[in-house]
């Protein structure tokens, strides 16, 4: 017979698994190492990642609710189109929430979570001046990340987590790459240092700022159709 304790474990390996494979699919369509369109195949996918479907769907389930994959019965999962006009709605709805975060996280932040905030901010700052641009991106998501966690806002949380990745797949796609580094890197210290000094009104207005102005420099994209 089978223990409850032993079914907890098959339950957590599985969801571990199924977190392992969305991130790793997440990152190959936010970074366009999968172009729009990209058939995603499921054998092949259970072959490279040595899982069962299970773990699979459930990954893909979740990138189909965040608009990154759609399934398409009898013919598969495909890679989504970057649509511009969403994309400049969706920026529009991210400043305001991640406004309220820096808020949130101002006022919330631990000292670990400010501690691993300062860590990956003087990373990003490295990465830039060095004109590591993946890097870069790797960096900037993950400081994102660290001000969601901190807020304790689970909600919150997913809501950014889902919008972020879209935006961030279109300006890597759209955005020259003379338009990201250092300039960046000094926003993101600057919202390091408002973060956590609990300085919340300076927070939430920075974090707006930098969204906005991210989609002052895509703004002459959405109005066209997009093609990588």
């Amino acid at each position: 017979m089978v223990s409850l304790n032993q079914i907890d474990l098959r339950t957590t390996a599985k969801s571990k698994m199924s977190a392992a494979v969305f991130l790793t699919l997440r990152d190959r369509i936010v970074y366009l190492d999968y172009p729009q369109n990209f058939l995603l195949t499921e054998q092949q996918l259970c072959e490279e990642f040595g899982v069962s479907r299970t773990p699979l769907r459930e990954a893909i389930f979740k990138l189909e609710s965040m608009n990154l994959v759609r399934s398409v019965p009898r013919y598969g999962t495909f890679v989504t189109s970057i649509d511009a006009k969403e994309i400049r709605d969706t920026y529009v709805v991210k400043a305001n929430l991640e406004s309220l975060a820096g808020e949130a996280a101002a006022e919330r932040i631990t000292s670990s979570d400010a501690a691993q905030l300062e860590r990956i901010t003087d990373t990003l700052i490295k990465v830039a001046k060095e004109g590591n641009i993946r890097e870069m991106f790797d960096c900037d998501f993950k400081f994102h990340e660290t001000i969601w966690k901190a807020t304790e806002n689970p909600v919150l949380f997913d809501f950014l987590e889902n919008i972020h990745a879209r935006c961030l797949r279109f300006c890597i796609a759209s955005t020259p790459k003379e338009s990201w580094g250092i300039d960046n890197a000094s926003e993101v210290a600057e919202i390091c240092d408002a973060i956590t000094g609990k300085k919340k009104e300076k927070a939430a207005n920075l974090l707006k700022a930098h969204n906005m102005q991210f989609l002052a420099l895509i703004k002459d994209r959405v109005s066209q159709p997009f093609e990588n």
